[in-house]
């Protein structure tokens, strides 16, 4: 036996010599099965130590640090005297980053060198690694203190001192998971998910309640928490990360995956569910954009209005999500009406989210129904400047041979948009003042006082921008942000000022009148309507995310309440 033991030991360093380690590993298997747990030989122990340890090695190549340690042990206890795979056993312990074990295995290491004759090379070796395992306990202190001030700089100070310790301790589940927070301490989501997701392959290799089969082992519910817990940090800060970029389908997604991969696994989905409380929250803000998108649909706008406003007082954490349900809310007060509802909305929207090119095309198309088309004119070339950015994104990513994209068909739009806008604005019309502040031309003056009340208390500019500023994830670019709402507020709070300090005078209203019906007039001798607004993406509230089966039925109907809107618009100066 010692002679076929011995053979398949040569071969497996072979083997590992010429890099082919699964066969390297296979063979110090077959090695280690061919002796009996009975066996007493000394040789035969012997080899049975050293196809352990160099399986160990092995498996230490193939990143499986668990069960290289597992190997390692169970050569320790075969020969207790082989400091060498003692060494080898501390560095499994400190490339996992279990630290305590780390040092106690290394100091053994050198107290044994200290009685009987050991090779130097051993002994070098667990002294360096001794220093290791402390520069690596300093890093994670220094991290966990800099990651408790919550603050960018001790973030990025943070990542500096974890970048060093995982240079020692690449498989520490407790260094990944601090990366992990210290990025998303910085707001950088997409790097917290690449990063989950690319050390979840060692985390599944090194898991402690790993079997052999790859699933977690049926061990008491405290070990098979920890071994859990490399699943558990991952998916809440995933799933935070997609709530705050404004993916919360993906969120969901992910939660119903792990959930119902933690339903065979003891107290796993207990764990899960109490780490990511945020998970209701989705749902809720999910459930109240169907059913605010379900109203819309349905030519319901008041109800869709609620809907999103519900979805908007429970949280603007989620800064892309609050833009669209202030785009689609904007949809909803338009449909209605209210106009400068709609356009402070889609401020709002913008506010949170600058390159939403829904929200700036929306706002362009309502100040072009208002007939300001100096603002609208403003949005319309912010719009062109995105779309011809993102165009020549796209042709340096995919050629110039690209050109038939749906972007370079919106760059087209917008810029004949802003040239027809532009050619308005030279007119100098005036502007819709009963569109203003949402009546009709045959309104009281009663009415129209009590219309200018409600418009000037619900857009103050001391109230723009309250949403935002409760943000509990605000910073210095939000608050800037809010700054242009203020300015934004100020302006549509003058407009509507302007409004009623001409329709509340009689002799200004009247001359007014007349001036509207002598436009109206020059229109009809010239053969046009009413003045066109432009169809564009505001005219659907919803994200693209539909399929396109709704996008067309949701369509038909819409555009089959426009014609009828817009035909009660051209009556009530509402277009």
């Amino acid at each position: 036996m010692l002679l076929v033991l011995n053979l398949i030991h040569i071969r497996g360093n072979q083997a590992y010599a010429n890099g082919d380690l699964s066969k390297a590993e296979d063979y110090y298997t077959r090695g280690v099965n061919c002796v009996p747990q009975s066996e007493t030989s000394r040789s035969c122990l012997r080899a049975l130590t050293l196809c352990y340890s160099n399986r160990a090695a092995t498996r230490i190549s193939l990143g499986r640090m668990r069960e290289a340690l597992e190997d390692c042990l169970l050569a320790a206890v075969v020969d207790p005297s082989f400091l060498k795979v003692q060494v080898r056993a501390a560095n499994c312990y400190i490339a996992l980053g279990e630290i305590e074990e780390a040092s106690r295995y290394f100091k053994k290491c050198l107290q044994s060198g200290s009685d009987v004759c050991v090779d130097r090379k051993i002994l070098v070796e667990a002294s360096e690694g001794l220093q290791k395992a402390h520069k690596v306990s300093e890093c994670m202190s220094q991290s966990a203190e800099l990651l408790g001030h919550r603050t960018s700089n001790g973030a990025e100070s943070a990542l500096i001192v974890i970048a060093e310790a995982l240079s020692i301790s690449p498989h520490s589940e407790k260094l990944l998971e601090m990366k992990a927070e210290a990025l998303f301490m910085l707001r950088k989501y997409e790097d917290v998910i690449q990063h989950c997701e690319q050390s979840l392959g060692s985390a599944l290799k090194n898991s402690p309640s790993l079997g052999d089969d790859g699933q977690l082992a049926n061990l008491d519910g405290s070990v098979l928490s920890r071994g859990f817990s490399f699943r558990v940090w991952r998916c809440r800060l995933i799933f935070n990360s997609y709530f705050y970029l404004g993916k919360l389908e993906e969120a969901l997604d992910l939660l119903e995956q792990e959930e119902l991969r933690s339903v065979t696994e003891k107290n796993g989905n207990m764990i899960l569910e109490s780490s990511i409380p945020l998970a209701v929250t989705v749902r809720e803000l999910l459930r109240h954009k169907a059913a605010g998108n379900e109203a819309f649909q349905s030519g319901r706008h008041a109800e869709a209005v609620e809907h999103y406003t519900a979805a908007l007082s429970c949280t603007i954490e989620s800064r892309p999500f609050a833009a669209i349900c202030f785009c689609n809310r904007a949809a909803a007060y338009k449909a209605l009406g209210q106009i400068i509802d709609a356009i402070a909305d889609c401020s709002l929207a913008i506010a949170l989210d600058g390159n939403y090119l829904k929200a700036i095309s929306r706002r362009a198309s309502l100040f072009e129904m208002i007939r300001d088309y100096g603002q609208a004119a403003g949005d319309l070339q912010r719009l062109v400047s995105l779309l011809t950015k993102q165009v020549e994104e796209k042709t340096n990513l995919y050629g110039a041979s690209d050109r038939s994209n749906s972007r370079v068909n919106d760059l087209r739009q917008a810029q004949l948009r802003l040239s027809e806008i532009e050619e308005a604005a030279r007119k100098e019309i005036p502007l819709d003042l009963y569109l203003i502040l949402g009546v009709e031309p045959s309104v009281t003056a009663s009415e129209i006082k009590k219309a200018y009340r409600k418009a000037a208390l619900r857009h103050h500019p001391d109230k723009a921008g309250q949403s935002l500023a409760r943000s509990d994830n605000a910073d210095d670019g939000l608050w800037k942000k809010i700054e242009e709402v203020h300015k934004d507020a100020d302006k549509l709070f003058k407009m509507i000022g302007e409004a009623y300090a001409v329709l509340s005078d009689p002799s200004k209203r009247s001359r007014y009148d007349i001036e509207e019906e002598t436009r109206n007039a020059q229109k009809k001798g010239n053969g046009s309507s009413a003045s066109r607004t432009h169809v564009d993406v505001q005219n659907y509230p919803f994200e693209r995310s539909n399929s396109r089966r709704q996008w067309r039925e949701v369509w038909r109907s819409y555009g089959h309440s426009q014609s009828r809107e817009s035909e009660a618009s051209r009556s009530n100066r509402f277009s």
